[in-house]
């Protein structure tokens, strides 16, 4: 998902955790993997108050129309799965 997210143009990683109510630290060791993987690339500004971005990178957007089909697959099949969860 912080690949989709990233690609969509959410960047900043406070942005990201409002987006995916994750624990800051969780997101972190998560970005940190995608980036050690190559999935995404981390971009770290050196200003006064130090900044950071993600960007998506060509193996990172490779992965996107099968993020996206899992997505629609979810949303067709939701209430099957909602009633799945209720057993």
């Amino acid at each position: 998902m912080l690949i989709y997210y990233i690609a969509d143009g959410i960047k900043r990683p406070g942005a990201l955790q409002k987006k995916i109510a994750a624990d800051r630290r969780v997101m972190t060791r998560q970005l940190d993997e995608l980036v050690k993987d190559g999935f995404i690339d981390k971009i770290s500004f050196d200003t006064k108050i130090p900044k950071v971005e993600y960007q998506v990178t060509a193996l990172g957007s490779s992965l996107l129309p099968l993020i996206i089909s899992l997505e629609n697959w979810g949303e067709k099949n939701r209430a099957v799965l909602e009633a799945a969860l209720e057993k």
